[in-house]
C-alpha cells in the first residue's frame, strides 16, 4: 500500500512539473532602433546596396539584430520605399517629404519606423533567428502625410487625393510568409474607417496583432484605399510602426 502511495505521489509530481513548464511565460523581445540615431530630426542614412530600377536597395537591422528590413533610396539618399527609421516630429506639414508619424514620436521612445510600400519597393520584416523567435505584433499609426490627405484632402499640393467621406477606408494588410516565401496568412488593420457611420482616422499608436502569423519567417505589407484613380490608389501609401514584438517559441 505504501509503495502504491509513493508511486502516486511521484506521478502527481511529474504531472505538476509538466503543467508548470507549460504555463511558464515565454520571453518577449521588443525591436528597437532607439540607439541608432543620435541627432534630432534625422533618419536612417543608407550606404551601399544594389541598383534596383530608379533606386538603390539596401537593408538595415535593429540594434539587437533580431530583424532585417529592406530600404530603397535615391541618388541624393532620399527615402524611396520599404522602411526607414526616423525621429522626426512634424505633425503639421502635408506632402511626401514629411515622413513623420502623426503622433510626433514613437510609442516607446523617439525613434520609430516609417514605410512607403508598393509592388516595386515592398515593405517587409524578416526574423533573423526563426528557430528561436516568432511574431507577436506591433504598434501602428498613420504618417502625417496620409493623415492630412485623408482628413483634409491635403497632399501637399499634388491635388491627387480627396477628403474621405462616408463609406471610405484605408486598410493595412500584414501578409505572413514562410522561409520559402509562400503565403501562410493575412491580417488587416484599418488606418482610417468611414464605414457604418464612423469617421475614424488613426492618430495614436494602436496595437496590430500578428499572432495569426506567428509561424511566419517574414511579414510583408500591403495598403488599399477607396480613394482610387486611373493609376491606382490615391491615398498616400505610407504608415508607421513601432515596438515590433517577437516571442520565444
Amino acid at each position: 500500500m505504501k509503495k502504491l502511495a509513493y508511486v502516486c505521489v511521484v506521478l502527481l509530481s511529474v504531472a505538476l512539473f509538466s503543467c508548470s513548464n507549460d504555463d511558464t511565460p515565454k520571453t518577449e523581445r521588443v525591436v528597437s532602433f532607439e540607439e541608432n540615431l543620435t541627432q534630432p530630426e534625422t533618419s536612417f542614412v543608407p550606404e551601399g546596396g544594389e541598383q534596383d530600377g530608379w533606386y538603390t536597395k539596401t537593408s538595415f537591422r535593429d540594434n539587437s539584430s533580431l530583424v532585417e528590413i529592406p530600404h530603397w533610396y535615391s541618388a541624393d539618399k532620399s527615402f524611396g520605399g520599404g522602411f526607414t527609421y526616423t525621429n522626426t516630429t512634424d505633425i503639421t506639414t502635408p506632402g511626401y517629404v514629411n515622413i513623420s508619424a502623426i503622433t510626433g514620436a514613437g510609442k516607446f521612445g523617439k525613434v520609430y519606423l516609417t514605410s512607403s510600400t508598393n509592388s516595386y519597393t515592398p515593405a517587409s520584416i524578416s526574423i533573423l533567428n526563426t528557430d528561436k523567435y516568432q511574431f507577436k505584433g506591433a504598434w501602428v499609426t498613420n504618417t502625417t502625410y496620409a493623415y492630412l490627405a485623408i482628413k483634409d484632402g491635403n497632399d501637399g499640393g499634388l491635388n491627387a487625393v480627396r477628403q474621405f467621406a462616408d463609406g471610405d477606408y484605408f486598410i493595412l494588410t500584414a501578409v505572413g510568409r514562410d522561409a520559402q516565401g509562400t503565403e501562410i496568412g493575412r491580417v488587416n488593420f484599418y488606418l482610417a474607417d468611414y464605414r457604418n457611420g464612423q469617421s475614424k482616422i488613426v492618430n495614436t499608436w494602436e496595437w496590430f496583432d500578428w499572432s495569426a502569423l506567428a509561424s511566419a519567417a517574414s511579414i510583408s505589407f500591403e495598403l488599399d484605399s477607396t480613394d482610387k484613380g486611373e493609376y491606382g490608389m490615391n491615398t498616400p501609401a505610407y504608415f508607421c510602426l513601432d515596438g515590433i514584438t517577437l516571442i520565444e517559441k
